[in-house]
């Protein structure tokens, strides 16, 4: 397929709109940013839809553009990135989207109603399949689908702003064979992802409290767990970070603050901040905002337009479709209502007293039954009880008051369940944010993970545990026991 002649890269946040398009130094560029009233947008979440699309309007007539193909960078905290190993017996038949559709609300879950899936093959052998789960909330998706689709845009494409900026890094550093740590600073929010061999493999969302200072401060621990969290959790201490790139995205932090307080702070995770030197006095001299919607802009102009870093596929209805549904619900109601006018008296009747007849009959099996359960000798409450009793010696009751001894004052345990078959404790902890549960879960693994060095019987846990990040501050995870 070959290129769209005019797409543009946009990005909307809760307090702007950035937008690009063409290439610098040529006379098709065009690219703009202003900034959104208060609460149009809520954590990416469109409040206000028409104050969004006047907005839009007027910058479309402002820079004399009316663009048909859309590439839209979504905010980093709309969309949830795990990585996962699949195996291939457990598939069967199902495909990878069905396979993850039945464990969502069972094995793990997800903070959206109603969600979309995509996915992406990291690597494949003749047993499992390792791959990253992107998963975004579909009502949030088709409201900006909604909004664009009213200024006459019929292709939109979506993408993770992270997988936008890494498009345009992978001009300037070397993804393969390294393991990247991408910090996005914005002005309300703080977004770190970790890119292995060229893959997204974890990221996580802090949003700012208090003033820019104790923000600064807070990037600088963030870096630092992360960093932690995915050489001693997620790759059992046997790799590490081996760059950092910082991407300013914000318009209230300097450049002064960002080296004295951030880089020169976590000088060991070899961080830099990101610029392109071919255009570093033209994105110097423009919003932070205008760079996320040129890297987004380069993904098209780099690859062919339909070359998807996510695809979630919604399925929209046509204009069309949608009168055809109209028309059809209004013939129905139509012949419901002659139907109902014209139905005789004498059928009626017969199906109350036919109805009035079962209502009876259920009625006296109900009477019966409560007899039985009454008189019953058995009592199933009884026999599950007095199994519990048998098998409590099994529980791994020692193990998780170890887990509540290293619990701190300001994570709370909110449920918890054990399975002796498979020897684990699972349990969802909430935590003022999410930093202070990952610390938790690698504190734990440090005091009773089981290592080669140390043979004692303190240590009982046998793997590193299973996180998965509910929502900010809640966290499921599921330790194993010897």
């Amino acid at each position: 397929m070959g290129k769209n002649k005019k797409p543009i890269g946009l990005f909307i946040t809760d307090n702007g709109i950035a937008f690009f398009s063409g290439e610098i130094g040529k006379s098709s560029l065009a690219y703009d940013q202003v900034d959104l009233p208060k609460s149009t947008i809520e954590n990416g979440y469109i409040k206000e839809p028409e104050v969004l699309l006047d907005h839009l309007k007027k910058m479309w007539s402002k820079n004399k553009i009316k663009p048909k193909f859309v590439r839209l960078a979504i905010q980093d905290q709309n969309v949830l990135a795990r990585e996962f190993t699949i195996k291939k017996k457990e598939l069967e038949k199902k495909s990878i989207q069905e396979y993850f559709g039945q464990r969502i609300g069972k094995d793990f879950h997800v903070p959206f109603e109603n969600y979309v899936l995509s996915h992406k093959k990291k690597s494949e052998d003749s047993e499992q399949i390792k791959l990253v789960l992107y998963i975004s909330d579909k009502d949030l998706l088709h409201d900006y689908y909604d909004v664009l689709e009213k200024l006459g845009v019929k292709d939109i494409v979506f993408d993770v702003a992270v997988s936008a900026l890494m498009e345009v890094a992978s001009e300037s550093y070397d993804f393969d064979d390294e393991n990247i740590m991408m910090v996005s600073l914005y002005d309300q929010l703080l977004s770190i992802q970790i890119i292995e061999n060229n893959q997204l493999v974890f990221g996580i969302i802090e949003e700012r409290e208090g003033q820019v200072g104790d923000f600064i401060k807070k990037i600088e621990i963030s870096c630092e767990r992360v960093a932690n969290y995915f050489k001693y959790n997620m790759r059992n201490g046997k790799k590490e970070i081996t760059q950092t790139i910082i991407f300013d995205l914000s318009d209230e932090i300097s450049i002064d603050d960002i080296h004295e307080n951030i880089i020169e702070q976590i000088d060991h995770l070899h961080p830099n901040l990101f610029k392109i030197d071919d255009y570093e006095d033209f994105f110097a001299e423009n919003p932070n905002g205008i760079l996320m919607a040129y890297a987004s802009n380069q993904i098209i102009l780099n690859r062919e337009k339909d070359e998807k870093i996510i695809d979630f596929n919604l399925n929209r209805i046509s204009p069309l479709r949608t009168y055809g549904y109209y028309v059809f619900v209004m013939a129905l109601s139509i012949f419901a209502l002659v139907a109902i006018i014209y139905i005789p008296y004498k059928t009626n009747r017969e199906a109350i007293l036919q109805q009035t007849y079962i209502n009876e009959a259920l009625a006296n099996q109900k009477a019966s039954l409560q007899s039985i359960i009454e008189s019953s000798e058995t009592n199933a409450y009884l026999d599950a009880y007095q199994y519990i009793e048998r098998q409590e010696d099994l529980l791994p009751i020692n193990q998780y008051e170890d887990l509540l001894a290293l619990l701190p004052n300001d994570i709370s345990i909110v449920d918890f369940e054990f399975d002796v078959e498979n020897q684990s404790i699972t349990m969802v902890i909430s935590a003022d944010d999410t930093s202070s549960g990952l610390d938790y879960i690698l504190s734990i693994y440090e005091t009773y993970g089981v290592i080669e060095e140390d043979t004692s019987s303190a240590r009982w846990m046998i793997d590193m545990p299973e996180e998965n990040i509910i929502s900010q501050g809640m966290i499921e995870v599921v330790i194993y026991y010897a």
